[in-house]
């Protein structure tokens, strides 16, 4: 995100038109023109009237002028509103599409900590829906607000210029309207923000539960899910409720003093006329102009709940901009140093790590959930650390095996090699010799030169090319992986077959959650990922744990393709997975009990790794 993006709603909303500056001072100009329109339109019904009456002087001839002059000027009119709309609302997707962009830009920016709080369905809800209502605020802003401000402060000069005393009339109206606006403004904003969460929470809700479908309806959780879905649905229903009390109680208020201004102003025009201070033309313009009042005072009250969901959509979208990633660029790294070409070793040295909210473990890392299969979400419970004092080096080319059991902490190694958190003591070098300090290297080169395949692979909704190059294969236009660099890798892991099969080719659309194919494809497109960015360090979490072993001996073979002079580490579960490793690494409760060279451990009697291999790793580890 663009650091200079201001969060106070005008300049936000300025911030975005400002590329469209010529388009804006169009609609100026049109709006302009068309309040003029609309101002002149009651001067000729009065003089209309005055010459159907002989009290102008008028003739058939004038009469008919005037006639075709208020037809055209309303004509107009209505021809330059649709206009303004049209362009409002252009102008108005135009920037929130960029505003959606940014917030996009700056959560997927955000660190795990941010992620791991915040369901799926609630992250959609603030990117679509909050921005959404700013399209309102973008476009009733102009036409609503300042548009319909104009026109009312242009019809009281005018009545001003015909009679003081309706003048101050129709100026106390709208004063006391605009006051009773104000006054409801704050309260309507804090309603709307409170709907805008409880749809957010709402939303969140209901992702978490449906996608997780196979595991609550065969476990017997749909009554729980119903008994907590009530009470959300409650929530936004009271607050709704209450919303629409109070716009119905300020709509009944505004229709009343509209009421008294008019019967007033009516008087007023009527002693006047007596005293023969003004004709009937002027009467009828000056009653016509406080009718005309009501108009964009009432627009502005209907729009108004418009104009306050999206105030309350900045005020949400400023929480999420206001937010910084606890794991950011140190200073002066974004220039920092460049990983060196070849395998990079790594080093940990006295890393201890405690994750800050027991929402941000998994399961087994945090050490209980509650009956709906989460960590608790009270954020003071203290948490435990999850790694003690960890030490041990991979020197460059070599290849290293993690063994623990479950919860032991395997996982949140990779995570802070990754930099996906930062460890609270000791530190991560990377690099030849005495390497680099992982934090001063920059963020985008550090992941550039490290691939991670997991036993849930992400896979999207898009073509085989995309999925293997991440949307990223196009540099100024030009692809940056060739297809036949793409075909190689697949034939590589041996999914030359499986290419074959496919109607279009690396053209072929995937199905979003890699629906359609088995475990073992959806593993071998992850290790082409890896292949196709040539990442210099591999990181195997648990890859081949859910793979058939037909799948997994083509597997093997790729793997010994990929790690060939790069630097890996392996977590892993299954003994054959570990064995091409040069050295291993034992974790039990988040601490270091065995690491050394597994030629040499495995030799050693003494050492658990040899009970291990005695054992059965499944066994032992499960």
């Amino acid at each position: 995100m663009d650091q200079s993006v201001p969060t106070q709603p005008v300049r936000m909303m300025w911030h975005y038109l400002r590329p469209f500056r010529g388009r804006v001072a169009l609609l100026t100009l049109l709006l302009l023109t068309s309040i003029g329109l609309q101002l002149l339109a009651p001067q000729l019904l009065g003089r209309f009237v005055d010459a159907a009456t002989g009290q102008g002087g008028g003739s058939p001839n004038r009469l008919t002028v005037i006639a075709g002059l208020f037809f055209a000027a309303v004509l107009a009119q209505k021809a330059l509103f649709l206009v303004t709309v049209f362009l409002t609302e252009d102008l108005g997707w135009a920037t929130t599409n960029a505003l959606r962009a940014d917030l996009t830009a700056h959560i997927l920016r955000l660190d795990m900590g941010f992620h791991k709080l915040r369901t799926p369905g609630e992250l959609i809800e603030r990117i679509d829906g909050d921005v959404g209502e700013l399209a309102e605020y973008f476009s009733e802003i102009v036409v609503s607000l300042i548009g319909n401000g104009l026109l009312v402060a242009g019809i009281i000069v005018l009545i001003f210029l015909a009679d003081w005393r309706i003048g101050l009339l129709a100026l106390g109206y709208a004063v006391v309207m605009v006051t009773l606006l104000r006054v409801i403004q704050e309260r309507m904003v804090t309603l709307f923000t409170s709907i805008s969460r409880a749809i957010a929470e709402l939303f969140g809700f209901l992702e978490e539960h449906i996608t997780g479908t196979e595991d609550v309806v065969p476990n017997g959780g749909a009554p729980y899910v119903m008994a907590r879905l009530y009470p959300l649905l409650n929530t936004h229903a009271q607050l709704t409720r209450r919303t629409y009390t109070l716009s119905t109680i300020v709509g009944a208020t505004s229709t009343l003093l509209f009421v008294l201004a008019l019967a007033g102003s009516m008087g007023l025009a009527a002693l006047s006329l007596r005293a023969g201070a003004m004709t009937i033309g002027t009467v009828f313009t000056l009653v016509y102009y406080v009718g005309l009042l009501e108009s964009p005072l009432d627009s502005v009250r209907r729009h108004l709940s418009y104009i306050q969901r999206a105030l309350a959509g900045v005020n949400r979208t400023r929480e999420f901009f206001d937010l910084r990633p606890e794991v950011g660029e140190a200073a002066g790294s974004a220039g920092g140093p460049q990983l060196p070409p070849g395998a990079p070793g790594v080093l940990f040295d006295g890393v201890s790590f405690a994750y800050k909210d027991r929402r941000h473990m998994t399961n087994d890392e945090s050490g209980f959930t509650n009956e709906d299969g989460v960590p608790p979400s009270d954020s003071s419970l203290d948490t435990p650390t999850v790694l003690h004092d960890i030490s041990f080096a991979v020197a460059p080319g070599r290849v290293l095996g993690v063994l623990g059991r479950t919860g032991s902490g395997k996982t949140t190694l990779t995570r802070l090699l990754f930099r996906l958190y930062d460890a609270d003591a000791g530190g991560i070098r990377i690099g030849h010799d005495d390497g680099v300090d992982l934090r001063g290297v920059p963020l985008g080169e550090l992941r550039r030169h490290i691939g991670l395949v997991t036993q849930d692979v992400q896979l999207f909704a898009a073509t085989v090319r995309d999925n293997l190059t991440l949307f990223s294969n196009y540099d100024a236009g030009q692809p940056t992986i060739d297809d036949g660099r793409i075909v190689a890798a697949l034939e590589t892991l041996g999914l030359g077959d499986w290419y074959g099969s496919l109607p279009n080719g690396l053209d072929t659309v995937l199905e979003g959650g890699g629906k359609g194919l088995s475990a073992g494809e959806g593993q071998l497109l992850a290790f082409a990922r890896v292949f196709l960015r040539d990442a210099r360090l591999v990181v195997l979490d648990e890859a081949s744990s859910r793979l058939d072993p037909d799948t997994e001996q083509r597997l093997e073979r790729a793997i010994d393709r990929l790690l060939d002079g790069r630097t890996a580490i392996i977590i892993a579960h299954r003994l054959r997975t570990v064995m091409r490793a040069d050295d291993i690494l034992i974790l039990e409760d988040g601490r270091v009990v065995e690491v050394g060279p597994r030629a040499a451990l495995a030799a050693d009697s003494d050492s658990r790794f040899y009970r291990l291999l005695q054992t059965g790793l499944e066994e032992v580890l499960a």
